[in-house]
């Protein structure tokens, strides 16, 4: 009986044991890692945490969506593990929150947009300090010197606050802002999407930055950051992963030695 007792607790404590360990992967809308359309989420983070799942068992990742503006509170408080295609310095080591920091495995650039009939040649770039920028509430623009605070931004640089990269570029389109910071990966994307509006923008040579995407990881994680990286790595050997990278004007960079 009491041999009876033991298998019955042992099978029941089984699914338990062999139950994969939760990551949860907080995103908030940055096209094209994130994008939202009624309430639906696609993108390369969508893809990269199918595709680690696919990886492997040990651990099941999960999307877990934020904002630009709550992503280090939401962290604070619990409500995500991990975050892909982030910069550490995009706000994390200011706040003193303690992340695991991956190598960076990719490269994107934030540009201008403006009105071609307005704009007209790359010269009109080259000083912006008196004109009107759209930018996305919580990121960070090295034209603002990183600069959060929404006075801050609308008194100082002249920026004018939006939800997302889609609104930045209907803005210049319907003549409210001279300009918009936008990504190169989001505009190429966008055009493609839009062609008819080719003709009518103009996109700075000028790069506001250059910044390197990492992953971050809550180092009381029991998922060690050396794993998720080479996982990750091993993803974006794929040819559908690189072709998606190639598609959206991303790069992405070798492993260091």
């Amino acid at each position: 009986m009491k041999l009876l007792l033991l298998l019955t607790m042992l099978i029941l404590a089984l699914p338990q044991a062999l139950a994969s360990i939760p990551v949860r992967v907080g995103a908030y809308e940055f096209p094209p890692y994130l994008q939202l359309q009624q309430q639906q989420a696609s993108g390369l983070t969508v893809q990269l945490i199918a595709e680690l799942n696919q990886l492997q068992q040990q651990y099941h990742f999960e999307l877990v969506l934020t904002t630009p503006v709550r992503r280090h509170q939401d962290f604070q408080q619990g409500l995500f593990d991990a975050i892909f295609f982030e910069d550490e310095n995009w706000g994390w080591q200011k706040k003193g929150l303690m992340m695991q920091a991956s190598p960076a495995f990719a490269q994107d650039d934030e540009v201008f947009i403006a009105l071609q009939s307005q704009a007209q040649s790359q010269q009109w770039f080259a000083d912006l300090s008196q004109k009107s920028k759209a930018g996305i509430l919580g990121y960070h623009y090295r034209i603002a010197n990183y600069e959060t605070d929404p006075d801050i931004l609308a008194n100082q640089y002249l920026m004018i606050p939006v939800t997302d990269h889609l609104a930045s570029v209907e803005l210049v389109l319907k003549q409210r802002t001279d300009t918009a910071i936008v990504t190169r990966s989001f505009i190429k994307q966008y055009l493609k999407s839009y062609p008819q509006y080719q003709k009518a923008l103009l996109i700075s040579d000028r790069v506001d930055q250059s910044y390197q995407l990492q992953l971050l990881l809550d180092p009381a994680h029991p998922l060690k950051m050396d794993a998720l990286y080479q996982w990750v790595c091993q993803i974006m050997q794929q040819p559908m992963m690189q072709q998606a990278f190639a598609d959206n004007g991303l790069t992405l960079l070798p492993k260091p030695d």
